[in-house]
């Protein structure tokens, strides 16, 4: 998995261009600033005042525990199977994060009383709490049961929880980096910045529930799917189904989503009428079971059930929290659902816009996604059509697509889960835009793909 993938006339020192120039700097320089933060909340009881909404009677040994937790996870980075300058990088997304999980959260927390995060810190440590294992598509239960095991070993500390959370969510973007290593054929550890520090990447791939662990799903399904096609190795194929197999544990929805483009990678891949007839047929028939899964978890009898189930779940969310919106279309009429698909997609991508949601999370978010428009716009205007025949970019097109589809449905609904649920395609539509919006100079064509892999291998 760790293996490195060069470009052979350029080498990995080069394509760093000494950007953070000073990274040591910047590490101790988010260290002490994370030191002296959580020196303040600690001793002047800020913690007990920020945490009034938080489920645990002693507030100041729960952070001073995870102070040391978040230590020992940033300690470990050090012995992480990575090369130095990554690990380097590595260490300032920890200190960045733990500046965001110790010190920013704690006005988020204070500011929403009812955080899904409380319940999966709280229901599993409770007395009647009976263990269930895991089923698929039982994402609160099986994070319930997930947490009931961490308790096993480690102390019942929410902060420290989060961390170890958020560890998850770290590991998740350096796996979307080695993807986008293998798929350049070169390092360049300013994606993996950029990707770290992204605002909602940053911040959603943190806190306790779903989020980090279905982004950590889908970097194992995407790193699996590129590391597959471009460097012919099964392993990773495994990796990446293995990803799918993850992200059904928590969104039995996703499976689908997941299993749709790589279907059509697969096709792009194979030669022959045969073989691509049998993969059709044993493609097709595991897409079908996923479905077929998938109306059993929504209870369902037949496909004539989907858009009534579609209507229902999308006003279910237009109900939820202070951004919703009220629904005007009639999502039972088959004409009506597709001529919402657009305007879904759009939310689902690109909402809220600056001035949508009137708080100060809604207006970084609106900010947010003003810099992925522009970025957008960029990347239509510099792309040329010749690069959407590298069957990994069209793959990664077509997964953006399908997510968007699906979950244009609830986004446009509540602009506030617009937000979190973004972020598990964030990393790979910022690949995209960044792809597309390059500079093409400063780029390896990907007509050049297969002759870097070959280069590479040899």
């Amino acid at each position: 998995m760790f293996e490195t993938v060069r470009r052979p006339t350029v080498s990995a020192n080069a394509t760093d261009c000494h950007w953070p120039c000073n990274s040591a700097r910047i590490l101790a320089a988010l260290t002490i600033i994370l030191i002296l933060s959580a020196t303040v909340i600690f001793f002047s009881g800020t913690i007990e005042t920020l945490g009034k909404n938080i489920p645990q009677k002693n507030l100041t040994t729960d952070y001073a525990i995870a102070l040391v937790w978040a230590l020992a996870l940033g300690a470990s980075i050090l012995i992480w199977p990575v090369p130095g300058t990554v690990k380097k990088a590595l260490l300032i997304l920890w200190s960045a994060k733990m500046l965001v999980v110790l010190v920013a959260m704690l006005a988020y927390e204070a500011y929403y009383p009812f955080l899904d995060a409380y319940s999966y810190f709280n229901v599993p440590r409770e007395i009647d709490y009976e263990w269930a294992g895991f089923s698929v598509g039982q994402g609160t239960e099986n994070i319930y049961s997930a947490v009931w095991l961490y308790y096993k070993i480690m102390p019942e500390s929410y902060h420290a929880l989060k961390a170890s959370f958020a560890v998850l969510g770290l590991i998740a973007v350096y796996l979307f980096y080695r993807a986008a290593v293998i798929f350049l054929g070169r390092d360049d550890v300013r994606i993996l910045y950029v990707l770290g520090l992204f605002p909602s990447v940053l911040f959603w791939s943190s806190i306790i529930g779903k989020d980090p662990l279905v982004l950590l799903a889908i970097a194992f399904y995407v790193l699996g799917v590129v590391g597959w096609y471009r460097l012919n190795r099964v392993r990773y194929l495994l990796i990446g189904i293995g990803g799918i197999a993850m992200a059904v544990l928590v969104r039995s929805w996703l499976g689908p989503i997941m299993v749709a483009p790589l279907l059509l990678l697969l096709m792009l891949r194979v030669r022959g009428p045969l073989t691509k007839t049998v993969l059709a047929v044993l493609g097709g028939a595991a897409l079908l079971a996923l479905m077929k899964g998938l109306l059993g978890d929504f209870g369902l009898e037949s496909y004539s059930d989907v858009l009534v189930t579609i209507d229902t779940i999308a006003r279910l969310w237009s109900e939820h929290g202070g951004s919703g919106q009220e629904i005007t279309w009639d999502f039972t009429d088959i004409s009506q659902v597709l001529s919402f698909v657009p305007l879904g997609m759009f939310t689902a991508l690109f909402r809220p816009l600056p001035g949508e949601v009137l708080n100060p999370f809604g207006w970084l978010a609106g900010f947010e996604n003003a810099v992925l428009l522009a970025l957008c716009g960029r990347a239509v205007l510099r792309t040329r059509f010749r690069e959407l025949r590298d069957p990994i970019v069209l793959w990664a097109v077509s997964f953006v697509i399908v997510w968007a589809i699906v979950y244009g449905f609830a986004s446009y609904q509540n602009l506030g889960t617009a937000v979190r649920f973004k972020l598990q395609v964030l990393p790979i539509l910022l690949g995209l835009l960044f792809y597309f919006g390059r500079r093409r100079s400063a780029m390896v064509p990907s007509s050049d793909a297969c002759s870097i892999t070959s280069a590479s291998q040899r």
